[in-house]
């Protein structure tokens, strides 16, 4: 706890004052502070109890907020140990995630979409990392939900991609042609865990995936 300002000390100087040390005001600190004022106020003019009382009332409140803050923290640190806990449990599993970006290792892989409404017309599209469309899919389950469909690893022109990083864009449309919210998913078996502090992220067969974007685990390759 630093040291408090905005609070009017009057003949107080040097008794509030708690430094740069981290403290936790309690009711015997009140006690002491209250003998203490007490002690060394002016007898020809005493403190307004009234003005004593709020400033005690102040520190009270800046206590209860600190106290507040810590149980955030721990909280927080709770929770990312929790995380972790998670992504260790879930090697060896099979992960669906909600993003775009992928690795294709050669090997047929199983790429996905969610749709929020029906669609009349899907498309997937493997993209390059410059954003050339290299391969077109089109599933034709268009309705609400996750599906997935398997990619051979093939190009538009038949030709076998190479292994590395691509990324894969939904487009749906209903009867109208009016687009439809969909997601991009990716299922890969996890391998690995990197925990890192800023976020687990998940090492699989279809590259990392940080534990925020895993939308479903245990389910088949």
């Amino acid at each position: 706890m630093s040291a408090i300002s905005g609070i009017n000390t009057g003949n107080t100087s040097g008794l509030f004052d708690v430094g740069t040390k981290e403290t936790s005001m309690g009711k015997e600190d009140f006690l002491k502070l209250l003998v203490a004022q007490l002690q060394n106020q002016d007898p020809m003019n005493p403190s307004d109890p009234t003005e004593f009382t709020s400033q005690l009332a102040q520190f009270s409140q800046l206590e209860q907020l600190t106290n507040i803050d810590d149980s955030l923290a721990g909280l927080t640190t709770m929770s990312s140990e929790m995380e972790r806990m998670s992504a260790l449990g879930l090697i060896g599993s099979v992960v669906v995630a909600q993003t775009e970006a992928f690795h294709f290792s050669g090997e047929p892989m199983q790429l996905g979409y969610e749709l929020e409404l029906p669609a009349d017309d899907v498309k997937l599209y493997v993209l390059s990392s410059t954003g050339s469309t290299l391969a077109t899919l089109s599933p034709t389950d268009g309705t609400p939900g996750q599906h997935f469909i398997e990619w051979n690893g093939n190009s538009d022109a038949g030709m076998p991609l190479e292994q590395g990083d691509y990324s894969l864009v939904v487009r749906a449309v209903d009867e109208e042609e009016n687009l439809v919210s969909s997601q991009s998913l990716i299922k890969g078996l996890v391998y690995g865990v990197d925990l890192d502090p800023s976020g687990s992220l998940l090492e699989t067969s279809s590259g990392p995936v940080a534990m925020s974007k895993v939308a479903k685990a245990g389910v088949p390759l």
